[in-house]
């Protein structure tokens, strides 16, 4: 795009005005569209003028700036107008018509900008701890390519590496697709040749996506070596040489029965968003847990309150006289009397095996919900454990006493509250826990909450798969 033209040559930082589709210029740039002439001129059309700010502001070479002659007295655009030009760069003002024409688009953005390519060179790429490269072999799909990249970007891989016949990452709708991350992520290309044999000198674990003699990805070591997450071709997907050549070879689980394949974009989000993540990762994070997996860490704490419960009921049994109250603070009194039904004496009528069953039943309901509950959330795990503990301690009463044991009143001169004890307010507290953490925690921290379904396994892409939730 530096040859003259029968309208003179093109000068750096000149600004001009085109209307017409004929206009040779404005032919070299439609010319973009196709990846010979790209390639040949080293130059690609980005759209959007915060994607043009974004590129100008970390340091590409703008050569064409285009905007429509109707945004012209915007700020920003003035301000992209004045730094493509301090750049050296054309600026053209046109018409929405021939910037339709430009970006084969019928709404298209109001800044387009044309910019020198950017190729990261292969032998210059040497992983450092921590750092994960996406190798991508064959890719073929643009829309494909720029989310991976994208997604990449936003999972902390240090960059993309193509290998063989890949679609142009430079192509319109891959830049499109990469919302800008493709000024923010290095991008190298290798035949498959020189991809293997930078492999065997960088030090890097080469971890492919395969179904023969694959793991589940969530089980791969990403922590001991700089990692190269390797995909294959939409199709086909690895071939033998580099699945052979790989340190190994994992899987994506799918519970999808019928479908046997999906597209190449998420696989790399769910290795990618893994690796960047798996430093605060344990396998058990990611299994189902079982029935009693969350009681079992809690034991020690509901041994002592259901011991604590009984003692007291005991003592209760043996010193306080029934139906007495024996004044301890002006609204709080001990009370001994006997509960028969559950929750402060509802469904007193009921036959006590049936309401024993009952609490066994309840007891199990917990524990399910239990089971799906973080690791991490222990407010949510204590509240589970507080609510467990006081219906084992009311249940022991029903063995022992034929009742449940209350003791404590609350109360005014004009009114009192149900008689309780221990075991129900460690349920009521517990409740109360769970739910203090279920509407205001829960959502600041995604994945710990009572739901199995919304775990995250340590990965928030199980978020367009592990950059979101598994497709």
């Amino acid at each position: 795009m530096t040859e003259r033209h029968d309208d003179g040559p093109r000068r750096p930082g000149q600004v001009k005005e085109i209307t017409s589709l004929a206009n040779p210029i404005i032919k070299d740039i439609k010319a973009l569209s196709q990846k010979k002439n790209r390639e040949a001129g080293g130059l690609f059309m980005a759209e959007g003028l915060k994607l043009v700010l974004d590129a100008l502001e970390t340091g590409w070479t703008i050569d064409t700036l285009i905007f429509a002659k109707s945004a012209k007295d915007k700020p920003l655009v003035e301000k992209a107008a004045s730094r493509a030009v301090a750049a050296g760069g054309l600026v053209l003002e046109v018409s929405e018509k021939v910037l339709s024409s430009v970006t084969r688009r019928d709404n298209p953005q109001m800044v387009v900008g044309i910019f020198h390519a950017r190729w990261t060179s292969l032998s210059a790429i040497k992983p450092k701890p921590g750092e994960t490269w996406v190798a991508l072999d064959r890719v073929r799909d643009p829309g494909n390519l720029g989310t991976i990249i994208r997604t990449a970007d936003a999972a902390g891989a240090s960059g993309v590496i193509l290998v063989g016949e890949s679609t142009d990452p430079y192509g319109l709708e891959t830049v499109r697709a990469t919302m800008g991350s493709i000024f923010t992520m290095p991008v190298a290309r290798a035949s498959q040749a020189d991809f293997l044999k930078w492999r065997k000198s960088s030090g890097a674990s080469l971890i492919a996506t395969h179904l023969k003699g694959a793991i589940d990805y969530r089980r791969a070591d990403y922590k001991s070596r700089p990692v190269v997450l390797l995909m294959g071709n939409e199709q086909s997907g690895i071939p033998d040489e580099l699945a052979e050549a790989a340190d190994v070879r994992v899987k994506i689980p799918s519970r999808a029965r019928r479908i046997r394949s999906i597209s190449l974009a998420p696989p790399p989000s769910c290795c990618s968003r893994r690796v960047a993540t798996c430093w605060n990762w344990t396998p058990e994070m990611d299994e189902k847990a079982s029935l009693f997996a969350r009681p079992r860490a809690f034991l020690p704490f509901i041994l002592v309150a259901v011991a604590l419960d009984q003692l007291i009921k005991a003592l209760v049994e043996l010193y306080l006289p029934l139906h007495e109250a024996l004044p301890v603070i002006p609204f709080l009194a001990l009370y001994r009397t006997w509960n028969e039904g559950v929750a402060f004496s509802f469904l007193s009528d009921m036959d006590g095996w049936v309401i024993v069953v009952m609490r066994f039943i309840i007891i199990g309901m917990v524990l399910w919900w239990w089971r799906g509950a973080d690791r991490r959330a222990f407010l949510l795990n204590l509240g589970f454990a507080m609510i467990v503990a006081g219906a084992i301690g009311n249940i022991i009463d029903r063995f022992v006493y034929g009742h449940v044991v209350d003791y404590v009143l609350f109360h005014t001169e004009t009114w009192s509250f149900a008689v309780f004890n221990l075991a129900d307010a460690l349920i009521s507290v517990g409740a109360a826990c769970v739910g203090v953490w279920e509407i205001f925690f829960s959502r600041k921290r995604p994945g710990t909450g009572i739901n199995p379904a919304l775990r995250m396994s340590r990965k928030a892409f199980e978020s367009e798969c592990v950059l979101a939730h598994l497709a």
